[in-house]
Formats: C-alpha cells, sequence, structure tokens
C-alpha cells in the first residue's frame, strides 16, 4: 500500500474526483476511470496485485498494464514533490528608493504606495488610479517597491514581505493584492481560501463568478452587468474568505482590452479620455474602469460562468461539468497551500454549479444572465 503518495483530501463530484495533494499543493481533476487507477495503485500492497488488477478489470496486456502502471506511478511522485522554496534573504528597506509616491483610499483605509521607477509604478498604479487622493492624513499602511540585483523587492509597514525576479512582476501584483485585500478586511493571507482569476457580479444575496481564457470577454460582460442591474465584486480577482465561504469585494480597476473599446465606451461617460496601461504592450494598451462599489462588499457564490463570447454565435446558456470549469480556474489562480483551506475549497466548489455561456450579443447575454439567479 503506497499511503506515503497518497493526497490529502479527495472530492467527489458527479463524473470526477478532485484530489488534492498537500506537497505540491497541486489539484488534479480525474473521471472515474482514471481515479480507478490511482485508488488500484494506492491500496494494494505490492505491483503485481495491482497489475493485476489493471489486466482483469480495464481487459489490458500485461505490457499495457505494466505501462498504466508506470504512468501512475509518476504521476503519483511528480505531485508529491514539494513546491522548490523561495531562497530566504533578509532585506532591509533603503528609503532612497522612494522616487515616487502616491496616496490612496480605499473605504475607510488610507494606504501609501512608494517605488522606485515609472516602471515599478506602471505594474500597481493603474488598477487603482481611481483609489488615489491627495490627502495628507497619517497612512494606516504603506508598500515600498523597488529593484535591486535584478530582484523586485516589497515591503509592508517597513517590514520585507517578498522579493521576486524582475521578470516575474505578476507574482509581484498578486502579492500587493493580497496585502490589500488581507489589510482592509482586517485579515491575514491564510484566512482566505484564495485569489482566483475570476471576474464577480452579484445581486444583494449572491454571487456568480465568470471565467474564461484570455480574451474570452470575460471583463467586458463584467462590464456590461455592472451597468445593467448587477453589481461588481472584483474584476480577475475574487477573494473567498474560508470562515464564511464568501466573494469579498476588491476595489480594483475593471481592465478593458482594445478590442472591447467601442462596446464599453457606450456604457463609460469620458471613456476615451481614460489613460491606457501598456504594461503589456504586445496585448495593446489596456484602460481601467473604476468599479462601482456594491451595496455588500461579500455574499456567497453558487454558479461559475465559463464566458464564451463567440462572433455571430446565438446566446446558449448550458450547464457543464466542474473538469472544464476548473481546468480554466485554477491554473492562474492562488489557492493557499494550508490544508485547511484546501479542504474549505473541495467543500464551496462541490456545492457550485457550472455554466458555459456562448454568446455574440451583449443584450442576449444580459438576458440571459438572470436565469443563472433564478436557477439558484
Amino acid at each position: 500500500m503506497n499511503t506515503n503518495l497518497k493526497p490529502k483530501y479527495t472530492q467527489s463530484i458527479i463524473d470526477y474526483n478532485i484530489l488534492w495533494f498537500e506537497p505540491s499543493n497541486q489539484y488534479a481533476i480525474l473521471n472515474n476511470g482514471l481515479f480507478y487507477c490511482i485508488n488500484t495503485y494506492l491500496e494494494l500492497d505490492t505491483k503485481t496485485l495491482c497489475l493485476s488488477a489493471y489486466k482483469n478489470e480495464l481487459k489490458l496486456s500485461h505490457e499495457d498494464a505494466c505501462d498504466l502502471y508506470t504512468d501512475v506511478s509518476q504521476f503519483l511522485i511528480d505531485r508529491n514533490t514539494h513546491e522548490p522554496e523561495e531562497l530566504k534573504r533578509n532585506y532591509n528597506l533603503n528609503l532612497d528608493k522612494r522616487v515616487i509616491s502616491k496616496s490612496y483610499a480605499s473605504g475607510k483605509l488610507n494606504f501609501q504606495v512608494h517605488v522606485q521607477s515609472e516602471e515599478l509604478f506602471s505594474y500597481i498604479h493603474p488598477q487603482i488610479c481611481h483609489l488615489e487622493t491627495t490627502t495628507t492624513s497619517k497612512p494606516d499602511l504603506w508598500f515600498d517597491i523597488y529593484e535591486e540585483d535584478n530582484q523586485l523587492i516589497f515591503f509592508k509597514n517597513n517590514q520585507f514581505i517578498k522579493a521576486c525576479e524582475a521578470q516575474h512582476f505578476h507574482q509581484l501584483q498578486g502579492k500587493f493584492n493580497m496585502e490589500l485585500i488581507s489589510s482592509l478586511y482586517n485579515k491575514e493571507e491564510h484566512d482566505w481560501i484564495g485569489l482566483f482569476h475570476a471576474s464577480t457580479v452579484a445581486t444583494d444575496s449572491e454571487s456568480v463568478m465568470l471565467i474564461g481564457t484570455s480574451g474570452s470577454g470575460k471583463s467586458t460582460l463584467t462590464t456590461i452587468l455592472s451597468h445593467n442591474g448587477y453589481q461588481l465584486i472584483a474584476d480577475d480577482t475574487t477573494p473567498i474568505l474560508r470562515a464564511d465561504l464568501n466573494t469579498y469585494y476588491f476595489p480594483g480597476g475593471i481592465s478593458i482590452k482594445p478590442g472591447a473599446f467601442s462596446t464599453i465606451k457606450t456604457f463609460i461617460p469620458d471613456f476615451d479620455n481614460l489613460p491606457q496601461s501598456f504594461l503589456r504592450a504586445y496585448k495593446g494598451g489596456i484602460k481601467y474602469i473604476a468599479p462601482p462599489t456594491p451595496t455588500k462588499n461579500h455574499v456567497p457564490c453558487k454558479s461559475i460562468v465559463l464566458v464564451n463570447h463567440k462572433a455571430d454565435a446565438e446566446v446558449v446558456l448550458e450547464t457543464i461539468d466542474a473538469k472544464t470549469a476548473l481546468e480554466v480556474l485554477i491554473p492562474d489562480s492562488w489557492i493557499s497551500p494550508k490544508a485547511e483551506n484546501a479542504k474549505a475549497f473541495l467543500n464551496w466548489i462541490s456545492t457550485i454549479t457550472f455554466y458555459k455561456l456562448t454568446y455574440s450579443n451583449n443584450q442576449d447575454a444580459i438576458d440571459v444572465f438572470s436565469t443563472i439567479f433564478k436557477n439558484e
């Protein structure tokens, strides 16, 4: 019995099983056939017994059974390999690196951001530019970001938080978002199940997460829905708290890519005059829209919608399996490596209804979206 390779937690969802491996903080989504192969490998005492089960139950030749055994073994070894630890180094805050400083406010929280250069400023400022203030009051917290030895160095309240290679600036952005969200709600990082790569809209009683690959129209649809009776909870970064499994409001701006400018300008006054951010120049200049503040800053989520904007398509809202949705959601999300959070995530996912929305006409999407809330 290979108990040392067993996943820490397993959650069944209809025809699939989701396995979580603690050493690597990886999730595997398996159909029942693959789950049988994994479970047989883990439960039987010897290789001979396992091969016999594969041959008898799956009608395999001895050679094919051996190949399957090898694949399963490697699969489990890979997912039980610990993630490489970050290099530990103590950094002392260098106040001389404070070249550009800005003040911001969200709700009752006042904070400052100090950076070394315009380039580093462009990593953080565009999505929170609508929060900028001219207040001279003492900030509740402050962040410092500068570059040293090709490392981006991040501090909060003069305490070192993280360092990452300059080309991995997205790690810095994610960590900044986490620290800001935690400060907004007076929480610690591992109070959160995760920060999910999803946009979220809501009524007063529940929310729906929108997911999709790059260019799928996720943020565009989010903007349209937020101007047609739904409240915006978050764009691109949706936090979920373990204590209540609610999605929480994140005040970052809604990112709009050039392909959606002509659509969005009909909803946003003075959209043409909004500045463009060229951080990802290969995608063109992105504009950020200030999000409206919801009446409730946290609500439970019962549905996830995979957005698929497709030219000339008829509007179709259909239920989909968990595997299809989670293979989009999980890879680009930060999910806490803490066991209690992984367990909470799996429990939450088991309660979710998954949909796919294909559409070309915005009004059709608005009309059919209301049925998601009516179904819950």
